[in-house]
């Protein structure tokens, strides 16, 4: 990958918050499958490839976009046989986004797949080096300076998934929810309600 280019918004979150900065996926349990999956359709919103009606994610007739999982994401929801709910989206995009995201990334040169190491950890276990320090620490710059709508929408992604930072209270999320494209607060929305779920069934 050439110095200075960037990844997708999902591309992003999981360089600055799905890995732990050592190249290790976070365990199940924490939900940010479903951080992953939420930024692909925020990006999507943010680009006018959807929107949303009544509660429920449609694609916009004739867009295109240029990014090959993006466009594939677009297609899946467009064909689908009925509306369905941003919730339903987070869900069913959630199974395979590190993995889809991960060979991206892989290809680009940010990212290469090491093997598991025994015996593994109890809550995680090494996956990736990053190759590309400089791309990692952008998408950490990124997520930490809310200065345009993809820093803002990527500081969302992480409150959502709780894992902000300590010193952000409600008016700020809200005031960064409101600066982003009306379908995002409904992806947003869905993204904590599936990680809060996770959460509890992990309490049990």
């Amino acid at each position: 990958m050439k110095a200075g280019s960037t990844t997708s918004l999902a591309g992003d979150f999981m360089l600055a918050v799905y890995l732990d900065g050592h190249g290790r996926v976070p365990s199940y349990r924490t939900g940010l499958d479903f951080g992953m999956s939420g930024a692909t359709l925020m990006e999507l919103a943010m680009d006018g490839l959807i929107h949303t009606v009544d509660g429920h994610i449609v694609a916009v007739q004739g867009a295109q976009s240029r990014d090959r999982v993006l466009g594939e994401v677009r297609v899946q929801i467009q064909s689908s046989r009925r509306l369905r709910t941003a919730s339903h989206w987070v869900r069913a995009l959630s199974g395979s986004a590190h993995k889809r995201l991960a060979a991206g990334l892989i290809t680009e040169g940010v990212l290469v797949r090491t093997p598991r190491r025994l015996p593994l950890p109890a809550d995680s276990a090494r996956r990736y080096d990053v190759m590309c320090e400089e791309q990692r620490g952008a998408a950490v710059r990124s997520l930490r300076s809310g200065a345009d709508e993809r820093s803002a929408a990527l500081a969302a992604l992480a409150t959502a998934c709780g894992v902000t930072s300590e010193d952000q209270d409600g008016s700020e999320y809200g005031a960064i929810v409101r600066s982003l494209p009306p379908a995002c607060a409904q992806i947003l929305a869905a993204v904590a309600a599936c990680v809060l779920s996770v959460a509890l069934c992990s309490w049990v």
